[in-house]
């Protein structure tokens, strides 16, 4: 480890005085480190293909624009990066994980009162976030479609219950694919991993992590649809979760998007959700499957969902 700190601190041009693995995927090293009595974290990807570095910098230093003057947010800020070694260094984003604060609510009436404020304030920077990046004309991303595509078939694919349950999915992401794109939605940056373990709180301020998963070309609900299926799939009271979204609702006013949109991204996330879960090996996560199945991950038209023209209803 010692030769890695020296070889970092060569690369990033500061001086690391420690480096501690804490996690490895498919695509990069994750570390904590610190560099004069701060701490950071280090990403080190693999491989030769620097995209996925410069992307996640591009990210995270636009986070830091916007994150650096508001009283609301907690700034990581500005990003070292070597793009020729595929190293990046972020700052440290203090704070505890939200997910570990909403489920203390449960009982503490007071950390439910915080967490309902905190969800405000994420509304609110969603909201900031579409304003400031929506590119009116411009085309989403195809890898939206593609993953969505590919979603369908995975859970279309799986013995059995993919022919009682998920029979047509392909034909129909197809078909939900051509109306959004016949009606030009205005795509919007996105996190990406817009979920609880990604949103970091201290006392009354929140910083988001993990920008590797940004898309410059989504849209604003690709976000908001992935939060609502992390808090549906929380075992808390009934009152608690309406309360929490009601909150974030709130701050995304008076944004109002069209019908399609609404269906495609929650299909989305519905679709993905779903796949990750039943095709994972833990069984946690198969029986969350089965439990959302009969709940809240039933088709867009199963839910009956509605949306009004003044803001975002679900």
């Amino acid at each position: 480890m010692e030769n890695l700190i020296h070889e970092y601190s060569l690369d990033l041009g500061i001086e690391l005085t420690s480096l501690d693995l804490i996690q490895e995927n498919k695509y990069c090293y994750i570390y904590r480190s610190e560099a004069d009595r701060q701490p950071f974290i280090i990403k080190k990807y693999k491989g030769d293909d620097s995209s996925l570095v410069l992307e996640e910098a591009r990210a995270l230093d636009f986070y830091h624009d916007i994150a650096k003057d508001d009283p609301d947010l907690i700034d990581s800020r500005a990003v070292k990066l070597n793009a020729e070694k595929n190293l990046l260094c972020i700052g440290f984003v203090e704070g505890e994980c939200f997910s570990d604060i909403v489920y203390r609510g449960r009982r503490d009436a007071g950390v439910r009162e915080q967490s309902v404020r905190i969800m405000g304030i994420l509304g609110r920077l969603i909201k900031g976030l579409y304003e400031i990046t929506r590119v009116p004309g411009d085309e989403t991303s195809p890898f939206i479609f593609e993953y969505c595509q590919y979603s369908s078939r995975q859970l279309e694919n799986i013995p059995v219950l993919g022919f009682l349950l998920f029979r047509g999915l392909e034909k129909s992401t197809s078909d939900l694919s051509v109306s959004f794109k016949a009606a030009r939605i205005t795509p919007s940056f996105i996190h990406g991993d817009f979920v609880f373990r990604n949103i970091h709180v201290d006392v009354e301020r929140v910083g988001l992590i993990d920008f590797a998963n940004t898309i410059q070309r989504s849209h604003t609900l690709n976000d908001v649809y992935n939060l609502r299926f992390a808090l549906n799939n929380m075992i808390l009271p009934k009152g608690f979760k309406k309360d929490l979204w009601s909150a974030f609702r709130a701050g995304t006013q008076p944004l109002s998007f069209p019908e399609i949109a609404h269906h495609f991204y929650y299909e989305y996330h519905r679709r993905r959700w779903l796949m990750l879960k039943i095709r994972s090996r833990n069984p946690v996560d198969q029986m969350q499957a089965v439990r959302g199945l009969f709940s809240f991950a039933k088709s867009y038209e199963q839910m009956n969902i509605k949306h009004r023209t003044s803001n975002i209803e679900y």
